[in-house]
């Protein structure tokens, strides 16, 4: 075990993450090199495409050493002994994780399984947001931190600034600061070097500790296979994990037998055994993914106590998804159901509209992760759909209702730190902290509401797409807000009817009477247009009504007498109609709906 080092990458998104993990996987031999594709561990098309990691990869590399081999003592395993040049053999399991912040928890599982971490900087960006974020997640895990500039040799390139930023916040020599460029391998040696000099192996159980009478294993992802059942991946605490061992699920309660156990090259490679330290996978041979839930352990079958894991996240961003095409509901259900299969932060339950049919509530982790599953169902499933306006969860307790509060954390250069202020303040944010070094570091409280709007939008448009922010839930806080109704002659339009707190209900009432007079086509009566809001109708359109005789056409009967005729053009009519959906009386056309969600 002492030659075993378990650690992760965490990096901003594209500061070249998963560039370096392809450099370390050709340097350790595990992959050729000129023979695999760009971004190895990125195999969903869609994380290639995007430049963007959305899903935690493991892979175990094993590398010998010629060089300064460092043993560790079992009595203290955290201080280094070094034994002089000789070969040693190693096995370095990386978890390469995500950088977005929607899919931060993908970075806290990952954490939780490791005792190190290599810090990976842009040169051409500085330090962002999401990686302070990582930083301190990192640190509250006691995990050892390698900080790494990247880029080095880009022509726009501040590399002593990124170190000296870096040193600064960590609180460590600049010359511990490694600066290499992924891309083209330059000092790449230096950090795998690092990783086995400074990165402690996993802790050993005391001697008195039988190891093979235990088992403990955290389950920190997990996927359904059609043949082998839900597939959970862990890092073993304690004892062994071995194909046809009985095995239980400390919070599922489920008692099984593992079919297979293994190791990731990154592809999933059988092995006899995995032990104490290592990481791998176990095959549970269980049907329901909801019983392998993350955060869970594996345990004896005999035992009750499993380790400490994490909460399970929960979405924060809601809309509803329907099939242009109402005949592919069901399709629309086996893809959601599949998905899920690969990405349990996924929620969804039925739901039936009146205008738009069946479909889907779904919660998302953030407007990403939404943009990404419809992607997904688009592509992977050839479906047509319709995605709702995102909306966070109020809480309604009797007469209160509550808000959502996330914690934001901004970094600008400080030439627009007053747009970026003045912007906080038109989405209801409460300023909290600043710290005014190298950029500037801000931090707010905003209702989640106001963040999934159009803030990211125009963030990006205040500092010229120099700043970078990170967000996390913190608690929901008593609001004055109300259902805002949108009504066409008196019927309410469920679609488009959403809680709105007080201040933003008169803008956001316009906005959608005036959407819905440009869209609606006229009808042979008069439609009233209304948003209520409190009771009261506070927004108000009017669309004329008009006519139209199709049996007649420049003054003159269409077919003249013929009643055959006739019947064809009525007919043409009644098809016409088909496409149009009922609001009370008032008849809406589908595309209405898709237009007006994405304006």
């Amino acid at each position: 075990m002492n030659q075993i080092r378990n650690f992760a990458i965490i990096a901003h998104v594209d500061h070249g993450k998963s560039t370096l993990a392809d450099r370390l996987l050709e340097m350790t031999g595990t992959i050729d090199k000129n023979k695999h594709d760009e971004q190895m561990l990125d195999r969903n098309p869609i994380s290639r495409e995007r430049g963007i990691t959305i899903k935690l990869a493991p892979v175990r590399m094993e590398y010998t050493s010629f060089c300064h081999a460092e043993l560790f003592s079992a009595s203290d395993n955290k201080i280094p002994k070094r034994v002089g040049d000789e070969k040693s053999e190693y096995i370095l399991n990386l978890i390469d994780t995500p950088g977005h912040v929607d899919f931060s928890y993908e970075v806290d599982r990952t954490l939780a399984c490791v005792e190190g971490a290599v810090l990976l900087v842009d040169a051409t960006q500085g330090i962002q947001a999401q990686t302070i974020s990582n930083i301190y997640k990192a640190l509250d895990k006691n995990l050892v931190i390698i900080p790494v500039v990247n880029k080095i040799d880009m022509p726009n390139a501040e590399v002593e600034k990124t170190i000296n930023a870096l040193s600064d916040f960590l609180g460590v020599d600049p010359d511990e600061v490694i600066q290499i460029s992924a891309k083209t391998g330059q000092n790449v040696e230096k950090v795998l070097s690092t990783i086995i000099e400074k990165i402690p192996p996993p802790p050993a159980l005391p001697d008195f500790v039988q190891s093979d009478d235990l088992l403990k294993a955290l389950i920190f992802d997990s996927y359904f296979d059609t043949h082998k059942g839900v597939i959970a991946f862990v890092r073993i605490f304690e004892g062994q994990a071995k194909k046809g061992m009985k095995m239980k699920l400390a919070i599922g309660n489920r008692i099984f037998e593992s079919t297979e156990v293994g190791i990731f090259t990154p592809d999933l490679i059988s092995q006899t055994s995995i032990s104490e330290g290592e990481i791998g996978y176990i095959v549970t041979n269980l049907k329901d993914i909801r019983d392998v839930r993350v955060g869970d352990s594996i345990i004896d079958q005999g035992k009750n106590v499993g380790v400490a894991g994490y909460k399970k996240v929960n979405p924060v961003v809601f809309a509803s998804l329907f099939p242009t095409d109402t005949a592919d509901y069901e399709r629309l259900m086996k893809a959601l159901e599949k998905i899920y299969l690969t990405d349990s932060a996924l929620e969804f339950k039925p739901l039936y509209s009146q205008a738009l049919g069946a479909g889907y509530r779904v919660g998302f982790l953030g407007l990403l992760h939404a943009d990404v599953i419809r992607e997904r169902l688009e592509r992977e499933y050839d479906l047509s759909l319709v995605l709702t306006p995102p909306q966070v969860d109020y809480q309604i307790e009797g007469d209160q209702i509550k808000e959502p509060i996330v914690k934001v954390l901004i970094i600008t250069p400080q030439e627009y730190l007053g747009g970026v202020m003045r912007l906080c303040e038109d989405h209801r944010a409460t300023f909290k902290h600043m710290d005014n070094k190298n950029q500037v570091s801000i931090e707010y409280e905003m209702p989640l509401a106001e963040m999934i709007s159009d803030f990211f939008d125009q963030l990006k448009s205040v500092t010229s797409g120099y700043a970078s922010f990170d967000w996390e839930m913190l608690r929901y806080d008593v609001v004055d807000a109300s259902r805002l109704l949108l009504l066409l002659n008196g019927d309410e339009i469920e679609e488009f009817s959403q809680i709105v707190v007080h201040e933003r209900a008169q803008k956001i009432a316009i906005h959608l009477t005036k959407s819905m007079k440009d869209l609606i086509p006229r009808q042979q009566f008069e439609v009233k247009i209304q948003a209520q809001y409190k009771g009261k109708i506070i927004a108000s359109e009017r669309l004329s009504p008009f006519r139209k005789d199709v049996l007649t056409k420049g003054g003159k009967t269409v077919g003249g007498g013929d009643v055959s005729r006739k019947k064809k053009v009525l007919e043409k009519q009644k098809e016409g109609k088909k496409k149009m959906k009922m609001i009370g009386k008032v008849e809406v056309p589908k595309e209405v709906f898709t237009k007006l969600f994405n304006k």
